[in-house]
């Protein structure tokens, strides 16, 4: 049995004006769509510096965090890799995404519009907290 290479990683449910911002992307594993975010690059780097950072790079906003939604787990065998998650709930200050090449597209939907897309097990628990 491969041993599989633990990372953390922290996303953000981003909220402008009750709607999600959802991103789409093709080889993501658990579903068709996610939320901004992504790994820890350092063992001492914060949850909020992280987020902040992530979410600058894939969408290019800044985002203010309110709570923690969840925690989660997640085995990635295929890639080799051990995710421990957490899911933010986020107020973006704008909606002007600027989507990096991570992703290959993205959209503000309502809670309700969410609940109905592919997404992986541990947002739909975020997306019942809020």
């Amino acid at each position: 049995m491969t041993k599989l290479k633990h990372y953390q990683a922290i996303k953000g449910l981003i909220l402008f004006q009750n709607k999600i911002l959802v991103l789409e992307k093709e080889d993501f594993i658990g579903g068709r769509y996610e939320v901004p975010g992504g790994r820890k690059d350092e063992l001492n780097e914060s949850d909020e510096s992280t987020l902040k950072r992530e979410v600058k790079e894939e969408v290019d906003l800044e985002i203010k965090i309110k709570k923690l939604l969840n925690i989660w787990s997640l085995d990635l065998p295929q890639k080799g890799i051990h995710l421990d998650g957490k899911t933010y709930l986020c107020e973006a200050l704008s909606d002007k995404v600027k989507l990096s090449e991570e992703h290959i597209s993205f959209k503000w939907v309502t809670k309700e519009e969410l609940r109905k897309l592919d997404v992986p097990d541990w947002l739909k628990e975020a997306i019942s907290k809020i």
